[in-house]
């Protein structure tokens, strides 16, 4: 995930997105339920809670078409009523990475 997000080197980074992908593809195999523990979020789907943060890294690591089950799993965990309550708001995360990535530039 770190030599997806915080690199600039275009050739790393392409690299690191081809192994997110075969990470991906792993756990669309997995996924059978609405969450990975079934019906309600359990510690799997909070940890893999990172896919939802492609956006702030300008990425789009999994579509509907290529990972329909994550796609689904993204849509159904960012509309929990839970994750709506306690964690920010995805604006709050898209500023922190974009800020993190401009800060990364401006040190090269």
């Amino acid at each position: 995930m770190r030599k997806v997000s915080f690199t600039l080197d275009e050739k790393e980074r392409e690299n690191g997105i081809e192994e997110m992908e075969v990470a991906l593809q792993f756990l669309e195999n997995e996924l059978k339920d609405k969450f990975f523990g079934g019906e309600e979020i359990g510690i799997v789907d909070i940890t893999a809670a990172f896919i939802a943060l492609q956006e702030a890294m300008g990425l789009k690591l999994f579509t509907s078409e290529k990972f329909p089950k994550l796609f689904n799993w993204s849509q159904n965990f960012n509309n929990h009523p839970i994750v709506k309550e306690k964690l920010p708001p995805i604006e709050t995360y898209l500023a922190f990475y974009k800020a993190r990535l401009k800060s990364l530039a401006a040190s090269k």
